[in-house]
């Protein structure tokens, strides 16, 4: 691809290159629909324009026949990079991914932004391992539960947030949306914990279950006074929120999130509701 520099950054949809001076180029792999480009663009220039953390945008461009999108380059490393290299402990960076989840959270209301409600349902629609019958529920379910109101970013985890020379930097809105702030933190919780056999996270490469679990609880933790709502309600959110999640076909294992999902009536504890049960027990009188 001529005109690139070497590559800084790989994912499951795209990879990043040095682009020239102060920038960098995200190049979508050729299976992306062609509108994500421009689309992740358009968001990312509308949530920064009301105060998110997000990287300037510097235009469209094709790269070898592929879309692609120029972004100012962030000189830093990710929070998990940071974790990974023994640079930050565990809780330390769950609390700094809540603090930069707060700010975006209390930011303005984007216009070009959808409507998370809307962006889950249209997921919904496309899980292959739901019945019909279980994505009408899903759908049911998630009408039942409140919209709000606040800037989501939808994809929220330490591997998304750059700390370049000036503060925290948080790439990747491409599944930002407007909705309840609950329902973030319930997709970072998601996002952080361990999935019980499954040891392999490929957003976060390198990932070890003791230290999911700690970062996972501490986040959760500096979250808890988000998560408001009763148990039962975070329990049917939890579970729509998974079921969405099948259809990015991001994780090694589909297994959690289907367990998720069809368990959501019962009254067992996942990860998010032990470490709200562990939080609420401390918080007990002697």
């Amino acid at each position: 691809m001529a005109g690139i520099g070497p590559l800084v950054a790989t994912g499951r949809t795209s990879d990043v290159y040095e682009f020239g001076r102060g920038s960098v180029v995200k190049v979508f792999r050729p299976y992306v629909p062609v509108h994500w480009a421009a689309r992740e663009a358009r968001f990312t220039s509308a949530v920064r324009e009301v105060g998110a953390p997000a990287p300037a945008v510097r235009g469209l461009v094709e790269i070898g026949g592929r879309d692609a999108i120029v972004f100012e380059r962030v000189l830093g490393p990710s929070l998990w990079e940071l974790m990974v290299e023994s640079r930050r402990g565990a809780a330390e960076v769950a609390r700094e991914l809540a603090a930069v989840h707060r700010c975006i959270l209390s930011v303005g209301l984007p216009f070009e932004v959808t409507g998370a409600t809307e962006r889950i349902h249209s997921k919904i629609a496309i899980v292959e391992q739901l019945t019909s019958e279980e994505r009408v529920e899903a759908r049911r379910v998630l009408d039942s539960l409140p919209r709000g109101a606040a800037l989501l970013h939808g994809d929220l985890h330490p591997g998304n947030v750059l700390i370049g020379p000036e503060g925290p930097v948080v790439i990747d809105w491409f599944d930002s949306a407007i909705g309840h702030p609950i329902a973030d933190v319930v997709r970072s919780s998601l996002l952080l914990r361990p999935f019980g056999m499954a040891q392999e996270r490929p957003h976060l490469p390198g990932a070890r279950s003791a230290l999911l679990r700690e970062m996972h609880d501490s986040y959760v933790a500096a979250m808890s006074d988000v998560l408001t709502a009763p148990i039962d309600q975070l329990r049917q959110l939890e579970a729509v929120v998974a079921a969405s999640r099948l259809a990015e076909d991001a994780e090694a294992s589909k297994s959690p999130l289907l367990a998720l999902w069809r368990g959501r009536d019962r009254r067992g504890q996942s990860p998010l509701l032990e470490a709200l049960s562990s939080i609420s027990a401390d918080q007990q009188p002697e």
